[in-house]
């Protein structure tokens, strides 16, 4: 679209499109000579940075932890099997309140059609390769990747951030933090945070569950760890943590959780 329909749409003057588009505020823009400007039909109106000052680095706590049995088993180093990517993915889907057997996941990635949607199937099969085929690290790049991964054949939206909000921003700061002040924690807390935090921001407009489940499994091999697979069973306790979480910035039941899921 044009920098006059882009202003049209958006709200705000053609000249403050343009000094957006000049700037690099705007993704996907492409210049035509010295004046001219493509910007993508899909494209969201970029947030305005003076609501910046109110999204702040979130103030987590890890309690008082030990983490020897989990110091003893790193080096870890072994792919993960079928049964355990079957695990994980009953996980995700359990937790976003659509719980599975796993003997159906399974047979979805053994290519036997099963007698519920078809999005469900296909999302089975991309989370089992997403987790064949985890990133090395976390940028917004390789998360908004994920998530791509997670819904591209079934879904226009794959990848794309939850529109006409701040949760790009949102983003930016958790991975600020990730790299920054977590960096100096014990990888499980460190992860412990990632992964609620995502689930808090939930910045994207489909598969933030399993998402945020793919991540952790990412932060387990990155630390040399077993993923972490806590069973279909506990997803009320999981959620529980996770508002402690929300409510008092406390995450030590998350990590005692994790721990739990990781060692067991």
């Amino acid at each position: 679209m044009s920098v006059k329909e882009a202003s049209h749409k958006w709200g705000i003057s053609e000249r403050r499109v343009r000094t957006l588009c000049e700037s690099g505020r705007i993704e996907g823009v492409s210049r035509c000579g010295n004046w001219v400007w493509g910007i993508p039909v899909e494209t969201q109106r970029p947030a305005d940075g003076r609501t910046l000052r109110y999204i702040k680095n979130r103030s987590l706590r890890t309690g008082t932890q030990d983490y020897s049995v989990l110091n003893s088993i790193q080096g870890y180093e072994r792919p993960l099997s079928e049964v355990v990517k079957v695990a994980i993915i009953s996980d995700a889907f359990a937790f976003a309140g659509n719980e599975i057997r796993k003997e159906k996941i399974a047979d979805v990635i053994s290519l036997k059609v099963q007698n519920f949607s078809l999005e469900e199937q296909v999302m089975i099969l991309c989370m089992n390769k997403v987790l064949s085929n985890l990133p090395q690290e976390i940028s917004e790049k390789t998360l908004c990747d994920i998530n791509k991964a997670l819904l591209y054949p079934v879904s226009e939206v794959a990848g794309k951030y939850f529109p006409d909000s701040t949760k790009k921003q949102e983003v930016e700061a958790m991975l600020g933090q990730y790299a920054g002040a977590w960096s100096v924690l014990h990888p499980v807390a460190r992860a412990a945070f990632l992964f609620s935090e995502v689930l808090r921001i939930r910045p994207f407009v489909l598969a933030n569950e399993q998402t945020a489940f793919a991540v952790l499994t990412q932060q387990m091999k990155k630390a040399g760890l077993p993923p972490a697979i806590f069973g279909t069973n506990k997803m009320g306790q999981l959620k529980a943590s996770l508002a402690t979480i929300d409510l008092r910035g406390n995450s030590q039941n998350l990590i005692s959780m994790l721990i739990e899921a990781i060692t067991e």
